[in-house]
């Protein structure tokens, strides 16, 4: 397994899950990032992300196999474009008028996090992330008083229609 901001190699990431694991880290450090307004954090896991997801690319990654390949690619192609717009951001920028300087990137930023959580549903196999099992009461529960039952009102009855000439 590889550390998730560390440079990635397809022999790291062969099993799905492992692969799994660090775009899921990857995607939460990119999303803390972002939302911290942190420009120097998400520069820095978008250049993380680049290496995982050249690995993933790789032939020795075998994703072709679990249908994750397109997301892959799509994934690099959108990272490539955000770490295209941040490397147009100076470093230092002060907030203008309410805006930080992630505020211009916002579209690409939600667009990569979404691949990247279809990428991860993908490498697992589209199921769902398992759930420590939950304590369930016994039925029925004792101490729980009854509940009455309305009886169904009457309702009224119309008359017979006249038969028709």
């Amino acid at each position: 397994m590889i550390m998730v901001t560390g440079a990635a190699n397809a022999d790291e990431l062969t099993a799905a899950p492992d692969a799994a694991t660090v775009v899921q880290g990857l995607h939460d450090e990119l999303k803390a990032g972002y939302e911290a307004g942190d420009l120097t954090a998400v520069r820095g896991t978008v250049d993380g992300l680049d290496a995982v997801l050249a690995a993933l690319s790789s032939d020795d990654a075998g994703l072709a196999r679990t249908g994750a390949a397109a997301l892959v690619v799509a994934a690099d192609e959108r990272n490539d474009l955000l770490a295209a717009h941040l490397a147009g951001i100076p470093d230092g920028e002060q907030r203008l008028l309410g805006l930080g300087p992630l505020d211009a990137v916002t579209g690409l930023v939600t667009s990569l996090l979404s691949t990247l959580l279809d990428l991860v549903m993908s490498l697992l196999g589209g199921l769902p992330v398992p759930l420590p099992p939950l304590p369930l009461p016994e039925l029925p529960v004792p101490g729980l008083p009854e509940l009455p039952v309305p009886a169904p009102p009457e309702l009224p009855v119309p008359p017979p229609a006249a038969p028709l000439p």
